[in-house]
């Protein structure tokens, strides 16, 4: 039985849920801010502070895993070989993190109250300047997204991770668990009608991802039962080895099935106008599903990751079968 890697511990893959929670939550309140401004002022307040929050714990989580965690902190020492996605990845963090910080404080009213006794021209600049941000902190976080699948694929020696799929099925379940989590939240400030056809809108979105994901995860799986031995070995550990229990029950399960029922029923009710308890309690237990298979499914693929064997099964097999000669 293959031993799962142990190379990189359980922080990475809080880095890999929490920086693509970040991303896809910041794009979710940005789009709700373009495309309706100066209404749901809390939520895309509270999802911008989402947004902060969950990279500040990420970047921690990942920073404590290098070996030299406060020379790491030193960027412009530590970052300077732009031709690795590693230096281009920090840097982008790094803007991430600025962007959403700014938005977030410049989406809170007390801070601008404040800020506007000491600089007078920020009321007439603050819509614009919310605006540029947004835009700009949009793209950010579909690169923030992206990049989580990107570190783990710039590791060419552990075979699982060495495919175009993982950025792509990453970067779904990022937009998926940051609109999770924005819609948790949603649930708890937005008691009125006026947010209901953006919370249809964005149950719709769910689905729609829900099932994008479960496509691209299967294309995964089947591309690395299709690859040589050591694919085969690191997925065969996903689907019927010891983590087989985690990726069924949290990830296709939990994961994926529960949250497009639950969009899938709000969606329904809404129609129908019914209790609105029931209409609330969806999104939530939704939401928390999607959330917990998002942490899953990182850590399930980071776990099963084992590097490729110097010498393969075909190999060893035919040097045992020369040495009965010998």
């Amino acid at each position: 039985m293959p031993e799962l890697q142990d190379t990189w511990s359980w922080l990475p893959a809080i880095y890999l849920f929490l920086g693509g929670l970040s991303g896809g939550a910041f794009l979710t309140v940005a789009l709700i801010k373009l495309f309706k401004p100066g209404k749901f002022k809390t939520t895309v307040m509270g999802g911008m502070w989402i947004a902060v929050a969950a990279l500040a714990v990420g970047l921690f989580c990942l920073i404590a895993e290098v070996e030299k965690p406060f020379q790491a902190i030193v960027m412009f020492q530590s970052f300077v070989n732009f031709g690795s996605w590693m230096t281009i990845g920090a840097w982008i963090l790094f803007a991430a993190f600025i962007v959403f910080l700014l938005s977030a404080l410049l989406a809170t009213d007390k801070v601008t109250d404040w800020l506007a006794k000491s600089w007078k021209k920020l009321p007439e600049i603050q819509g614009t300047l919310g605006k540029v941000l947004a835009i700009i902190g949009a793209v950010l976080a579909v690169c923030v997204a992206v990049y989580t699948g990107i570190l783990l694929g710039a590791a060419p020696a552990i075979p699982l991770w060495n495919t175009w799929l993982l950025p792509a099925l990453f970067t779904v379940s990022a937009f998926d668990t940051g609109l999770a989590a924005v819609l948790i939240l949603a649930a708890f400030v937005e008691r009125d009608g006026a947010f209901a056809p953006i919370r249809d809108l964005l149950e719709k979105v769910v689905m729609g991802l829900v099932v994008l994901e479960a496509i691209v995860l299967a294309a995964f799986v089947a591309t690395m039962q299709g690859g040589g031995t050591n694919e085969a070995v690191s997925v065969g550990i996903l689907t019927s080895g010891q983590l087989s229990g985690q990726f069924w029950g949290l990830v296709v399960v939990v994961g994926l099935a529960l949250p497009l029922a639950a969009a899938l029923a709000q969606v329904l009710l809404s129609r129908k106008r019914e209790d609105k308890q029931v209409a609330v309690a969806l999104p939530v237990a939704g939401g928390a599903c999607a959330l917990v298979g998002g942490f899953t499914l990182r850590f399930v693929v980071l776990a099963a990751g084992i590097h490729a064997a110097l010498v393969s099964p075909a190999v060893l097999q035919a040097v045992e079968g020369i040495s009965i000669f010998l």
